[in-house]
């Protein structure tokens, strides 16, 4: 049976409350020795006290939980670093303060509206929000702090953000392919991400910047299948290049390039984002936007700490802000000019 603070109080002769002061800090106006505390301390061990965490949360009115939302999580794996580095940012910052993290894909799909809100965290961090009117209307009724990122500058009317300069990014991808002397490029997106605020802002730069350098692009809508791969570069025997939202889009592009025989970087070049880890074990090596995933994750998670901190101790929350990160152009083996001999299979 478990041992309440009931049954510690009966067994050192004091009041509940009292026993619930020396254990939890609770009731500032009780008062005891030294003596008393020491001896309810050594009952409770004796007597296997385990504290009743969901009641304490409840009692406190917090949970010490943040909760991370993803719209569109599948798995972590080694060609997938992104997900690990945004972790272990949020981790950082919140396992020195005590917090528990918990992964939430499913409340944003789920049929209760408000599941993110409903008390089981004291703030949230989101991540890739597709800015859908679901998701809007989550935004607009949060009773929580609320922190996002990836969502540019503009996206987020109210709620602090934490991006990648994707404008900046993509006109670097540009410049390189320009360089190198490719004239039709192509840009690549998941239809998940297709409708994500960072998947619309990279779409945009990337065609802007390209327009800026007289550069042909087009934008392609990629399912990640060989077959649709195939069908592309039919379609499209003048592309020489292609630029990815993702490092993982990016991989199954080199992977969907080898099985069609297509040379890489000989015959296409490609460009991930993200450059992780993984684009030291692709063949060959892939060039890839750096950006800043574990730091951007810690200082969005402190923000989100300070927003919680505040709202608890009744102060007047700070105005929200946009932090906007540099990145840089990792270059490596999958990019080349461009062969004079179009794709053909």
């Amino acid at each position: 049976m478990k041992v309440t603070i009931k049954d510690v109080a009966e067994a050192a002769g004091v009041s509940a409350m009292t026993v619930s002061t020396v254990l939890h800090g609770s009731g500032s106006n009780v008062r005891f020795s030294e003596e008393t505390a020491e001896r309810i301390r050594a009952l409770a061990k004796e007597l296997h006290y385990q504290p009743n965490y969901v009641a304490r949360s409840l009692r406190l009115k917090r949970t010490n939980t943040v909760g991370v939302v993803f719209q569109h999580f599948d798995r972590l794996s080694e060609d997938n670093p992104y997900y690990p580095k945004l972790l272990n940012g949020v981790m950082s910052a919140l396992f020195p303060e005590s917090y528990t993290l918990a992964l939430c894909p499913s409340l944003v799909q789920g049929d209760n509206p408000h599941s993110i809100w409903d008390g089981r965290f004291d703030g949230v961090l989101w991540a890739r929000p597709d800015f859908s009117e679901a998701s809007l209307e989550k935004f607009r009724n949060s009773t929580v702090p609320l922190v996002m990122m990836h969502a540019p500058v503009g996206t987020a009317d109210g709620i602090s953000s934490f991006t990648a300069d994707n404008v900046g990014a993509l006109e670097q991808v540009i410049r390189h392919l320009s360089g190198l002397g490719h004239e039709k490029v192509t840009f690549a997106v998941d239809p998940v991400n297709e409708h994500t605020a960072e998947g619309i802002a990279r779409v945009d730069a990337f065609l802007n910047a390209a327009s800026e350098a007289k550069i042909e692009s087009r934008v392609w809508f990629w399912d990640e299948r060989t077959r649709t791969l195939d069908e592309f570069l039919s379609r499209n025997r003048d592309c020489t290049a292609i630029a990815c939202f993702s490092d993982t889009i990016a991989g199954h592009l080199l992977t969907g390039c080898k099985e069609l025989g297509i040379q890489i970087p000989r015959d296409l070049s490609v460009i991930g984002f993200d450059s992780t880890t993984f684009c030291e074990r692709t063949t060959p090596r892939l060039t890839s936007v750096h950006q800043s995933v574990e730091q951007m994750a810690y200082d969005a998670t402190k923000h989100l700490l300070d927003l919680i901190k505040a709202r608890r101790e009744g102060e007047i929350l700070s105005l929200p802000i946009s932090s906007t990160y540099a990145c840089s152009l990792d270059v490596r083996d999958s990019t080349a000019p461009p062969s004079k001999k179009k794709i053909t299979k």
